[in-house]
């Protein structure tokens, strides 16, 4: 009785309602509302629930908003996190830094309250880079070997932050993400395999089978022991011409609104053909690096626009007596950002 009355009872911070927080992730990332709302349980279940902890690993493609998703989500909850780049640690010992910093830095995000930062969340990007083999009897410090130190953290350990302070890791969630380019293949060819020579029963569960795997994961090169400590793996959505389209018109992220709002306060509107956007996307979409290469080709358009406005401040500036000047974006703008008219 005296040990059960002893017992530390950890109490789930009181987070928002689920769907408001959906709803108001959805406003910036576009285009993955199922990946979203995947990622929102996954994180939901593992703070309310911690005997359904469970660690995410969240797999797309370079532009496809992995990690701005995980911190519209993140910045809405009452939990303190760090995002680290998994790129920047090696094995303990070795150059370059221990993971045991990742802790450090959840407990200094948390203002140092160590009972929050104990049920924080540890985002690390890059996670693919890590994956590998040993070659020629080498140990690969800097890949496998550092997700092998991060099994003590993620299976729960202590560790020492300062003289008088220790850290169990226990209740930590790890949010992994990673592109893995070419893990397309590996899922493809196991699919194939079980296939070949057969048909495909009715009631066979063919879109369970054609997710990420764990063996895909462990085929690709990540450790078997780590990839066992991984308990939801979300995809997300490969983003379309449409999509790209929707981002510059919709998204409260949009760099397209952000020209368009600080025109606006030099006095300036602008106009434009509806089809702009859908171009800006396709322009964007050739370059395959999806939402990300939408600031390039926005920041190309705006290039000769933003210098005319800057190099003549006394001529563009708002005040109530001038009415608005107005800009008008040509489609050509997109290949040559000379194409446009302010009057």
């Amino acid at each position: 009785m005296a040990n059960r009355r002893n017992r530390r009872i950890v109490l789930a911070p009181k987070l928002p309602n689920i769907q408001y927080v959906e709803e108001s992730v959805l406003k910036y990332i576009v285009g993955q509302d199922e990946p979203v709302k995947q990622i929102i349980i996954a994180i939901y279940k593992s703070i309310m629930f911690k005997s359904l902890k469970s660690n995410i690993l969240i797999v797309g493609h370079s532009g496809t908003g992995k990690t701005e998703a995980i911190k519209q989500i993140l910045k809405r909850l009452d939990v303190p996190y760090t995002i680290e780049d998994a790129t920047k640690y090696t094995q303990e010992g070795y150059k370059g830094a221990d993971v045991e910093k990742m802790i450090l830095h959840l407990y200094l995000n948390a203002k140092k309250n160590l009972e929050k930062a104990q049920n924080g969340v540890i985002v690390i990007d890059e996670i693919d880079k890590k994956a590998g083999k040993r070659t020629s009897g080498e140990r690969d410090v800097s890949g496998t070997e550092v997700l092998n130190s991060l099994l003590k953290i993620i299976e729960g350990t202590k560790i020492s932050i300062s003289t008088d302070k220790e850290f169990d890791t226990s209740n930590v969630l790890i949010v992994f993400l990673g592109a893995f380019s070419g893990i397309d293949k590996i899922r493809d060819e196991r699919l194939n395999v079980h296939q070949v020579g057969f048909s495909v029963p009715e009631n066979s569960d063919a879109k369970q089978d054609s997710r990420i795997l764990k063996q895909d994961l462990v085929k690709y090169g990540l450790p078997e022991e780590f990839v066992g400590r991984i308990g939801s793996i979300v995809e997300m959505n490969n983003l379309t011409k449409k999509d790209l389209a929707l981002i510059l018109r919709n998204s409260k992220l949009s760099i397209f609104r952000r020209y368009q709002k600080a025109l606006k306060q030099r006095g300036i509107l602008l106009s434009y053909d509806g089809a702009l956007f859908e171009r800006i996307a396709e322009k964007s979409l050739s370059l395959d690096t999806g939402a990300r290469e939408l600031s390039n080709t926005v920041n190309y358009i705006f290039e000769g626009i933003m210098y005319e406005v800057l190099s003549n401040p006394e001529k563009y500036q708002k005040s109530e007596q001038s009415a608005y000047k107005h800009c008008n974006l040509y489609l050509g703008i997109v290949d040559d950002n000379t194409q446009y008219e302010i009057s």
